[in-house]
């Protein structure tokens, strides 16, 4: 009977020895993959970073615009942008002349069967009135510089850089933005130049947008919401397609935190984005607190009869700004005209900077 019981605790014991091993050496395991786990996510986090350094790097030494998209609350450089040689030769990127009073340089525009890009390549331009003028506001001011909201491929962006200004050029439709890149890489005037890819609004998040039927057209592509696609519908029937993409959106206000933004302490704002100005302006009340806005150019046909009308009358009053019809040197104050009755463009100037 000893000698059974001798036995029997010897086995405990080794049994014992046995388990605690075994659990030293899956402790030891957890912690070295764990460690591991720890490093390779660390390398990964460093490998895209030094990725985006040095897409950062080639981009500033090539000359090829920055481009920029607003995603989870935070600024991110795009990969949207590429050399212009890449579309050298393709149907959608023709290189069509471009004339304004900054010169005439060759731009690539959408195929002909786009409105805009077919007006520029028959007369030179479109609204060559209103980039005129806004050459005619920067050369007022040395260190006066652009925002393009709602750019389309970048005729007032380019205009600003060819007299040596820069801008910050805006655009939801992705086309538009590569576009406007391979232009400004062709004419080594990408410096000049930060693009961003996003929905202007008043609220974060994911907002619709809704391109023409076929595709091909890049004029009066909107966003849809507060009335405007029955309005447009009842204008152009037929021509938008039933179907909107979502695209992410971004207020003037994260403006304010471009790593650009400190060469836009004095601003004029071309504002053009289908009946959508008033979310813009409303996004916008820290960007007119910070910045020296000394002007705004904006389209205006789409807002007769809305009640986004009175929102930017009360918006532009609270901040001290005068309506406008302009010509290409001067306007004609249309403060006493109703607003139904305003041009399709309306010049906003601050009253600070009016000389009576």
């Amino acid at each position: 009977m000893p000698y059974n019981l001798g036995w029997t605790k010897l086995l405990v014991k080794l049994s014992c020895v046995i388990l605690i091993a075994c659990s030293l050496l899956y402790w030891t395991r957890y912690h070295i993959l764990l460690y591991e786990g720890r490093n390779n996510k660390q390398l990964t986090d460093i490998s895209v970073k030094s990725t985006l350094r040095q897409l950062y790097k080639e981009r500033v030494q090539n000359n090829i615009p920055l481009d920029f998209t607003f995603i989870d609350n935070s600024w991110k450089l795009s990969k949207l942008c590429k050399p212009y040689k890449m579309f050298l030769n393709k149907s959608d990127f023709p290189l069509i002349k471009y004339t304004s009073n900054a010169g005439s340089v060759k731009i690539f525009t959408h195929s002909l069967d786009d409105g805009i890009s077919s007006i520029i390549n028959r007369t030179g331009a479109f609204e060559g009135k209103t980039i005129n003028r806004i050459l005619y506001e920067l050369k007022l001011d040395p260190h006066l510089n652009l925002i393009d909201i709602g750019t389309n491929i970048g005729q007032h962006s380019i205009a600003a850089a060819l007299i040596g200004r820069d801008s910050i050029a805006i655009d939801a439709a992705k086309s538009n933005i590569e576009h406007l890149c391979a232009s400004a890489h062709y004419l080594n005037i990408g410096s000049r130049i930060t693009l961003i890819h996003n929905i202007l609004s008043d609220t974060h998040g994911k907002r619709e947008f809704r391109y023409s039927a076929n595709d091909n057209d890049f004029g009066s592509i909107h966003v849809n919401s507060d009335g405007i696609w029955d309005k447009m519908k009842k204008q152009y029937n037929g021509y938008f397609s039933n179907n909107t993409v979502k695209e992410n959106s971004v207020t003037l206000d994260d403006i304010l935190y471009l790593p650009q933004i400190h060469k836009f302490k004095k601003v004029f704002v071309k504002l053009d984005v289908e009946g959508h100005e008033h979310r813009v302006l409303l996004g916008g009340k820290e960007f007119f607190k910070r910045l020296d806005v000394h002007g705004i150019i904006m389209e205006w046909a789409w807002h007769v009869k809305r009640q986004s009308a009175e929102i930017i009358k009360s918006f532009m009053t609270e901040w001290k700004f005068k309506p406008f019809k302009m010509f290409e040197t001067k306007e004609r104050d249309l403060s006493a005209i109703h607003s139904d009755q305003w041009p399709q463009d309306v010049l906003w100037l601050p009253l600070k900077h009016l000389k009576y």
